[in-house]
């Protein structure tokens, strides 16, 4: 058994989590259209507070100049306190619907595929890499589950343990290791990488690079804004 490199798996990987992303739009617009609804009441709950607060602050002679200043002494307001956690609480659930939903396609996409007779997603099979278990046999299915189920702990960890991919001798995951499973290639696959797979990581080096110099020439010119405003 051949082991397959980290990056090959990398783009096999980062191809087939599409799939699930893409399934999952459809199912996620009503959840989306109701966080957007129930965002827009509680802003608009808490902005009309913070005007009735600084209404009052002037009122009472305070420095209405700068409301920031008053967060502080408003955090303790019923009416605030319930907008902001209702904000909070919107978005949580969103965000756990989302999760939930991702990760049920995404465990009947890697599970199914895995599990049938290619022993490899679609973005593998592309890659020329199966899933075998230690031994180089078929995994039974209840092992391909636990491999999905045991790739969590590698996000907590900020992907160290699907790094292990990259420096272990047999260059297994975590989740391998867990799950007694490995990524080797597929009889007859080559040895170099795919042509496709070295331009999709290129692709994905060049948007991540683009984002950085966005996000870098943005802030620059918020900076060059504020300095040519006099502001500290």
């Amino acid at each position: 058994m051949r082991p397959a490199g980290f990056w090959r798996r990398y783009a096999a990987y980062s191809l087939d989590a599409l799939a699930p992303l893409a399934l999952s739009v459809p199912l996620l617009l009503g959840t989306g259209r109701r966080v957007l609804a129930d965002t827009d009441v509680a802003m608009q709950q808490v902005q009309l507070r913070l005007f009735e607060l600084m209404d009052q602050a002037i009122a009472g002679g305070g420095d209405a100049g700068d409301p920031l200043a008053q967060l502080a002494g408003w955090s303790g307001d019923p009416v605030l306190h319930e907008g902001v956690l209702a904000l909070v609480a919107t978005w949580l659930h969103g965000l756990a619907v989302a999760a939930a939903v991702l990760f049920a396609l995404s465990a009947l996409w890697f599970v199914g595929f895995e599990a049938s007779r290619w022993q490899a997603t679609p973005g593998k099979r592309l890659a020329g890499l199966r899933v075998t278990d230690v031994a180089g046999h078929r995994p039974a299915p209840w092992r391909l589950a636990l491999r999905f189920v045991a790739g969590v702990p590698s996000w907590l960890m900020l992907h160290l343990g699907h790094a292990l991919a990259g420096w272990t001798k047999d260059r297994r995951a975590l989740h391998d290791y867990i799950a007694g499973t490995r990524v080797v290639l597929a009889p007859g696959a080559a040895e170099a990488m795919p042509r496709w797979a070295r331009r999709w990581l290129w692709a994905q080096g060049l948007a991540l690079a683009a984002a950085f110099i966005a996000v870098v020439a943005g802030y620059a010119l918020l900076l060059a804004e504020a300095v040519g405003a006099g502001l500290p």
